[in-house]
């Protein structure tokens, strides 16, 4: 919402049909990126939607992505897939600091020593790591 408001581009990936929000409070929302920026989903117009739905979604958003950032995840969370595919299909990861420090996580110490994992103390030192100081 907040790159929508400050003018930006918005690519989003949803785990569901394009006809169908979840959660239903973000209908307005995705109606929006639908009908001015892009959203894409993988599953077909009137198909079901399982659980398995959502780290589908989340391989997919590495997949099309040069790096994803995990701000805050607990050790059973989803985004631990598109982590996984970040680093199966080479893509650059990004975990903040905060999340290496957590004593009650252990997945980021996982991650962290591989070649494409960044953790993020600011959001320039991984577009330093991506982009080599372009943006």
């Amino acid at each position: 919402m907040g790159a929508i408001e400050a003018g930006g581009q918005v690519a989003a990936v949803i785990g569901t049909p394009l006809e169908q929000a979840y959660p239903a409070a973000n209908k307005r929302l995705q109606e929006s990126i639908y009908r001015e920026h892009l959203l894409v989903s993988q599953f077909a117009p009137g198909s079901r939607v399982f659980p398995a739905n959502f780290p589908a979604r989340n391989r997919t958003m590495a997949a099309v992505s040069d790096a994803s950032v995990i701000i805050e995840a607990s050790n059973t969370s989803g985004s631990l897939h598109q982590a996984a595919e970040c680093q199966r299909l080479g893509r650059w990861l990004g975990i903040a600091k905060n999340m290496l420090d957590d004593p009650q996580v252990d997945w980021p110490r996982k991650f962290a020593g591989h070649d494409r994992t960044h953790i993020l103390e600011s959001t320039g030192g991984l577009i330093s790591a991506v982009y080599g100081g372009a943006v």
